[in-house]
């Protein structure tokens, strides 16, 4: 489904997308999560969602294990840095062997689909991390990427032909014939 307007079109998924920000933004403001959970939110919303759920699934696993590595590699440059009394020597060096650490693991890992969002969760949290609240701060924005990925996927599966919607139907359609079939074979066992 597209809208074209000349050579602009509105397509499926700008209108996913824009659904999740709302949403985003919605649940970020009745849970006074703040400005800066909706963008970390909203950002990884928009990596995540895809053309097809299988693709949105995949994108959303790389995007929140890239966050978690990126908050993990962040704790452990700002332990160093703060170590240092915040050296600016050592943050040129372990800044730019960070990011090369999360591009090794990312990769090897053929996560690729995060590898962006794992070194942007890394340079957000690492440059700009409240003094001493590193650990509280890098937990809260895995936390705020989840919520934009679990929200992506989630507005994916409401509009895409491939979400798993329809084998949960047959799932429950096949328990439901085999409890009928049981039920049957119970009461001829029962009548004999």
């Amino acid at each position: 489904m597209s809208f074209q307007f000349g050579r602009f079109r509105l397509g499926l998924r700008t209108i996913k997308t824009a659904v999740a920000i709302l949403i985003i933004l919605v649940f970020t403001h009745l849970f006074h999560r703040g400005q800066s959970a909706a963008m970390i939110a909203g950002i990884s919303a928009i990596i995540a969602v895809r053309d097809s759920y299988t693709a949105t699934v995949h994108a959303s696993k790389a995007r929140f294990i890239g966050s978690a590595l990126g908050g993990l590699l962040a704790i452990v440059y700002d332990f160093f840095y703060l170590l240092s009394h915040q050296n600016f020597s050592v943050q040129i060096i372990l800044i730019p062997l960070m990011v090369l650490i999360n591009i090794v693991i990312m990769d090897g890992f053929k996560l690729h689909p995060g590898l962006v969002g794992a070194n942007a969760t890394f340079l957000i949290i690492a440059l700009t991390i409240p003094e001493n609240a590193y650990v509280s701060y890098a937990l809260n924005r895995v936390f705020d990427t989840f919520f934009g990925v679990a929200v992506a996927t989630l507005v994916n599966s409401a509009f895409i032909h491939d979400a798993p919607k329809l084998k949960i139907k047959k799932v429950i359609r096949d328990r439901l014939k085999r409890r009928q079939t049981a039920n049957k074979t119970t009461k001829k066992e029962q009548t004999k």
